[in-house]
């Protein structure tokens, strides 16, 4: 009987959360639930029941109500609805508030506004006012809101806010995303003694998460700093910011009101971790005005921090050195056309080529995937991508896919599906393969991304972060694209379900992190110096998507390079 009741209560909050996030939309006109939102499994809510605090940090001074914006017009991020059905879930079984979640941004307006206490942006990415005739009246209500003694909360990717489109959200949340290069890491409490740590006990602790970096306005001059990595105990390499300050969570004051910002919640894991729930609470409960905690910013308040545990350092890259030879089924082969002695030897950057497993057709093509195995591929560590009735595709956690061979200039040929919220890549020329794809490789984007509109750079079959199609020439969500890649020397050319979209020369891409049209970009090595052999790959990044008909042809290195346009339209 008992189990019978715990089921049939758990049923009855996945009810609450989907009637809830109905009523939310009345105010205005809704939007329709995003078609990549998937329902929260009996089993997940169960562990998030289990991992949720008993009673609240501080007592509520009234009754509180707290605002949850889910909305997103860019990425979306997998965890959105169950951080949102997270959060209601906490503030009811502690009593510190009651929740409404809603993707309806006419609720920002301040008649509707003003009846909550606090506003929690979760994960809301994109242009959120795009389409609100009052985006201007929007956004002042939100400043008006916190500036006026309200609470603000961000949840992961809330600074991701770009598309806010105003200068007023960004100093109120106290920082800009940057990146996310790292994943497990060492954490240091920097204000151990805060209320908002108290969690933590006063130790520092180890966490694996997509985390984010931040450029400006994030300072320390304007910010508590509560956890942070601690990067002398990281082991970690590379990053987005010269001073290696990466914050985690910090809380603020904005004219009366109160910030609170936690950068965890990328991964469903992290909603039900006892121990970052309970952060949660205190940093809400501190928004909403009931915990009291000393914002006074970092670098005036001098405190000794709590260390992080100490974690192995990244391995080195591999140096040179003498050694005898390796044995030929170790070393990665080089797919390579057929070509004269003289001219297999301009190509200097690759490793001498052996023979391959794999063997060409007729007209050159080798197939990478034909929906029976993936004998073309290594197997990941976590061994969980899925062959289904021919078609190669996701699972969570199964890690990059990178093929057994490298190769150097050739046309590679696939289709993929994507969904809604669908964030994936192929990976090209990555000289070390996964100890190195974030900067060592040339990311092909592979996203949930349809309509008519100017596409970006991070739309399907840009280079990532780096130029934009030419045009939009995906099909709906959930129809199969067809992707051609032709690379050889530094052109790279891509076609899209047969329209040309990029027509890139790479030798114009000549500074690091900075793209020809003055834009910047993530990267730490300059375009035209990337690899010129490598591993191709299939990123998971926690975001289903699927893939067939995959083949490349390898081509003749003596062929010269196709010259590309400039990397404009």
């Amino acid at each position: 009987m008992r189990r019978a009741c715990w089921f049939l209560g758990l049923t009855a909050l996945v009810a609450m959360f989907a009637v809830g996030r109905a009523h939310a939309a009345e105010p205005g006109a809704p939007a329709a639930k995003p078609k990549a939102d998937k329902p929260i499994s009996e089993d997940v809510l169960k562990k998030v029941e289990a991992a949720l605090p008993d009673r609240p940090c501080a007592p509520p001074a009234r009754p509180r109500k707290m605002l949850i914006l889910t909305v997103t017009k860019g990425f979306r991020h997998a965890s959105i609805p169950l951080a949102a059905a997270t959060l209601e879930m906490m503030g009811k079984k502690t009593g510190a508030w009651e929740a409404t979640s809603t993707d309806d941004v006419s609720m920002l307006k301040a008649a509707t506004l003003s009846r909550f206490d606090a506003l929690c942006s979760d994960q809301c990415t994109g242009d959120v006012t795009r389409d609100a005739p009052d985006a201007d009246e929007i956004k002042k209500s939100i400043v008006d809101f916190i500036s006026g003694g309200k609470g603000l909360v961000g949840v992961h990717a809330a600074t991701d806010v770009g598309g806010w489109n105003f200068p007023e959200f960004k100093e109120m949340m106290g920082g800009v995303f940057a990146g996310h290069p790292f994943r497990r890491i060492s954490v240091k409490l920097d204000d151990p003694a805060s209320p908002i740590n108290a969690a933590f006990e006063g130790k520092g602790f180890e966490i694996s998460d997509e985390i984010y970096t931040f450029k400006e306005p994030y300072s320390r001059e304007k910010l508590r700093i509560l956890i942070s990595i601690d990067w002398e105990n990281a082991g970690l390499k590379g990053g987005t910011r010269a001073d290696n300050d990466y914050a985690l969570s910090w809380i603020r004051e904005y004219g009366k009101g109160r910030v609170f910002y936690c950068a965890f919640g990328h991964e469903d894991a992290i909603w039900y971790n006892p121990t970052i729930l309970k952060h949660y609470l205190a940093g809400i409960q501190y928004a909403l005005g009931d915990l009291k905690a000393d914002a006074t910013p970092s670098a005036k308040a001098r405190i000794q921090p709590a260390r992080g545990p100490v974690l192995p350092p990244q391995p080195e890259k591999a140096k040179p050195a003498a050694k005898p030879a390796p044995k030929v089924n170790q070393a990665p082969r080089v797919l390579h056309a057929p070509m004269a002695a003289a001219a297999a030897a301009t190509v200097s950057a690759a490793p001498p080529p052996e023979p391959s497993g794999l063997k060409p057709d007729a007209q050159g093509w080798i197939t990478l995937f034909d929906g029976k195995n993936l004998d073309a591929f290594q197997k990941p560590p976590a061994d969980k991508w899925k062959i289904i009735d021919g078609v190669l595709t996701w699972e969570k956690g199964c890690g990059n896919l990178w093929t057994r061979d490298k190769l150097g200039d050739f046309v590679l040929d696939l289709e993929v599906k994507c969904e809604k919220g669908t964030n994936s890549g192929v990976f090209l020329r990555s000289a070390e393969g996964e100890r190195n794809w974030l900067h060592g490789s040339i990311e092909i984007q592979v996203a949930g991304t349809q309509g008519d509109r100017k596409p970006g750079k991070h739309d399907l079959g840009s280079v990532y972060d780096v130029l934009a199609p030419a045009v939009a020439a995906e099909k709906p969500i959930g129809q199969w694209n067809r992707m051609v890649i032709t690379f050889k020397g530094n052109s790279l050319q891509i076609t899209l379900n047969d329209k040309p979209i990029i027509n890139a020369d790479l030798n114009q891409w000549t500074e690091a992190g900075m793209n020809p049209d003055g834009s910047k970009n993530k990267f730490k090595t300059a375009y035209k110096d990337m690899a010129k052999v490598g591993f191709l790959g299939l990123q998971d990044h926690g975001a289903p998507v699927w893939y067939r008909n995959i083949k490349v042809k390898p081509l003749s290195s003596a062929a010269a390079p196709t010259k590309g346009g400039s990397g404009s339209r």
